[in-house]
């Protein structure tokens, strides 16, 4: 182990021993991978490190820091990394924090390099911030009650007239409401972009397609959740 990665993995090592706070969660053997996965996230939800110093640190360190800390497993996801074009020898850490939790110290490491923790069994996997999403799945959404012509028509007068009364001015008839944003397939699905995940659309795998009756969306799971909201938020407006 190099001489950097030893001096960064020994007080961690020291933290443990002293301190007994980063005991690692018991897991009921008969857990699932998704029981497990939300146990691991959890305890890095809470799990307080009481003092975290990098300098000049690479990705890799970090990591091994991580694991003696925590008891856990961090992986690097070399395949996705590669396909981004992202070398985690080009990634370097110094800063220095205390009682923070494995997920913020992991947000203040991965996020400015457009990366993204993802846990999957007992395994965090340090990924690119797009593969962490998960893989694109295509479902379709009516949004015929947001599209439809809106009108202002005119009310029938409301006061009592006698019998063969013939009112001198005719009721007007209804008026299509012109300048209206939500009338077209393509309008609303340029504004539900922006309303969920704003500049990811062009990720690979991702899709809009309309027509003014339907969206047909493919997009990840975590992004399709959001969705069926944007879509009330949208309608709320005509």
């Amino acid at each position: 182990m190099p001489q950097t990665a030893r001096r960064l993995l020994q007080p961690a090592v020291l933290l443990l021993l002293a301190s007994g706070l980063l005991a690692a969660l018991a897991v009921p053997a008969s857990a699932g991978p998704r029981s497990r996965a939300a146990v691991l996230a959890g305890k890095l939800r809470t799990q307080r490190l009481e003092n975290v110093r990098f300098e000049d640190a690479g990705l890799e360190d970090v990591l091994k820091w991580l694991r003696v800390a925590t008891g856990s497993n961090f992986v690097l996801k070399r395949s996705a990394l590669a396909k981004a074009g992202i070398d985690p020898a080009d990634i370097h850490v110094t800063l220095t924090l205390e009682k923070v939790t494995p997920a913020t110290l992991l947000g203040l490491v991965l996020q400015p390099h457009d990366l993204a923790a993802q846990v999957k069994g007992n395994v965090v996997y340090v990924t690119t911030r797009v593969d962490a999403m998960g893989k694109p799945v295509t479902r379709i959404y009516s949004i015929s009650h947001i599209t439809w012509t809106k009108v202002d028509f005119i009310a029938p007068d409301i006061n009592l007239y006698p019998s063969n009364f013939t009112p001198i001015e005719e009721y007007e008839s209804e008026v299509v409401v012109e300048n209206d944003p939500l009338n077209t397939g393509d309008a609303v699905a340029e504004l539900l972009q922006d309303l969920v995940a704003p500049g990811e659309w062009d990720n690979e795998g991702w899709a809009v397609r309309a027509t003014d009756r339907y969206l047909v969306i493919r997009a990840p799971k975590s992004v399709q959740a959001k969705i069926h909201r944007a879509l009330a938020q949208i309608a709320s407006l005509k």
